[in-house]
């Protein structure tokens, strides 16, 4: 399918460089063509940035972090000598 592609569009770039009517309209129409898919690449762009998921912040998992230490010394025995 993307063989018949190529080549549909190699013909089509060829007429367009034909200098008589129907290759000024072939050219005017991949003109066309051209432009409206960079608008439209760089309107999905855009959609695709705004659609990004926002940052989570991280979660810390039990018995990690800053308070692991104080939590484990008020959860454990004390030791009398």
């Amino acid at each position: 399918m993307d063989n018949i592609a190529k080549t549909g569009l190699r013909y089509v770039k060829d007429r367009a460089r034909q200098e008589d009517p129907v290759g000024e309209a072939t050219y005017r129409a991949l003109q066309l063509v051209s432009d409206g898919l960079g608008t439209a690449g760089k309107a999905l762009r855009q959609l695709g940035d705004a659609t990004k998921p926002p940052a989570r912040a991280r979660k810390e998992l039990p018995g990690k972090g800053a308070n692991a230490k104080k939590e484990t010394a008020a959860k454990a025995p004390t030791e009398t000598a």
